[in-house]
């Protein structure tokens, strides 16, 4: 049996201030490429063998880790000894485009498939640690497309009761989905090498910057619901990526892209003066939306010469929105 997840897009978290009782809610795009790609059948124990190549021993030694531990969870829940998993690809780890939810999910939901338990997608995410902070992975994997959620209910006994990531937020229900619609548009990806901001790093971004301030929440809020959502759903390309640009300088996107090396920010500027643009959660992947051959060219033009001039490695991939979710196949290759 194989399982096929798609990467996604972290556009932004909405409210990091509090104050009307609620918290996060965010904006996503699940992606056609990269995917986090698995097969898996029945064992006695649990066995992670890893097909694909060309990345480091220690980041092999991560995923391998990190599927093993969500397969002891699932397999205690649904009371089964173990599992046989080969991964054949993956979404680069720490690169803001979702590799630990889609790792996660595509792992719970193979083994349930694997021994007929029909587990739904809240009750994986819950296993597994997932949604705490944004439910864009979870809805990308389970149903792909442009996503909204609407955050959790904030303040003493809540749903949370402090701001922080979906790391640091565990026993905290998935957000509910408020609004999915298909995406049409063409995407490029361009990934810088370089540090990326997680784990601890990211809890004490949270305490520090939290609350942000409300007049940049509003501002937020009336970008999503008055520009970005009618864009979406008319098709308009031109207002949906003003949003997009403005975005990248309110609220905890703002902390997120001035966190970045000076590197990532110019490139962003760059990228923003030929289209649209923006960082993806907390980077250093910058996302382009395109319309046809010739937007695509623009990115990846602008992309390369950056690149070349700055003296630094990066990569660049043409995709597009993921308009499904996760594909289930029965049948080994």
């Amino acid at each position: 049996m194989t399982l096929k997840s798609p990467s996604r897009i972290h556009i932004g978290l909405i409210d990091l201030n509090g104050s009307i009782g609620r918290v996060d809610g965010g904006l996503g795009i699940a992606l056609d490429y990269p995917n986090f790609h698995i097969e898996g059948k029945e064992s006695s124990e649990i066995e992670i063998e890893i097909e694909y190549r060309g990345i480091p021993e220690d980041t092999l030694n991560n995923i391998r880790d990190r599927v093993f531990r969500v397969s002891e969870k699932v397999l205690k829940y649904i009371g089964e000894d173990g599992i046989y998993i080969k991964v054949k690809d993956i979404i680069p780890l720490h690169s803001g485009l979702g590799s630990g939810t889609q790792m996660a999910l595509s792992t719970g939901m193979l083994i349930s498939k694997v021994y007929n338990k029909e587990l739904d997608i809240k009750t994986l995410a819950s296993i597994t640690g997932r949604g705490g902070t944004s439910g864009i992975g979870v809805y990308a994997f389970e149903r792909g497309g442009f996503i909204v959620d609407g955050g959790h209910t904030f303040g003493k006994g809540k749903d949370k009761e402090i701001f922080a990531p979906s790391s640091a937020s565990k026993n905290v229900r998935v957000p509910p989905l408020i609004f999915r619609h298909d995406f049409k548009w063409d995407i490029v990806l361009t990934i810088p090498k370089g540090e990326n901001i997680h784990g601890d790093r990211e809890v004490d971004i949270f305490k520090k910057y939290c609350p942000v301030p409300l007049e940049e929440t509003q501002r937020i809020c009336h970008i999503v619901l008055m520009k970005i959502l009618p864009a979406i759903v008319e098709g308009d390309i031109v207002s949906f990526g003003e949003g997009i640009n403005k975005l990248q300088y309110l609220g905890f996107k703002k902390v997120e892209v001035g966190l970045q090396k000076e590197i990532v920010r110019n490139l962003l500027g760059e990228l923003q003066r030929v289209g649209y643009s923006g960082l993806s959660s907390f980077g250093p992947t910058l996302y382009s939306i395109c319309n046809g051959k010739e937007d695509i060219r623009k990115v990846v033009e602008t992309s390369k010469e950056f690149f070349d001039r700055i003296g630094i490695d990066g990569e660049i991939v043409i995709t597009k929105g993921n308009n499904e979710g996760y594909v289930l196949n029965p049948s080994l290759h």
